[in-house]
């Protein structure tokens, strides 16, 4: 297989979507530990950052599938 650019920012975006996952995952510890603390402000701007950056995350993974099957 020859390893074009193409190539290349598939590879690029498949480990930017692995790393906006890894994000997620540590997003959801800082909302329960805001929750803990009692700080409803935190949690509260902690909850949309997770819900845009879940949104980018379905959008870069749609995007993956979609040009995997053009491929």
């Amino acid at each position: 297989m020859e390893y074009t650019s193409e190539n290349r920012n598939h590879f690029n975006m498949g480990k930017q979507l692995i790393e906006k996952l890894l994000f997620l995952t540590r997003i959801s510890e800082y909302i329960d530990g805001a929750h803990e603390q009692g700080n409803k402000q935190a949690e509260i701007s902690l909850q949309i950052l997770r819900a845009v950056e879940q949104k980018n995350t379905n959008l870069l993974q749609d995007f993956l599938v979609a040009e995997q099957n053009t491929t």
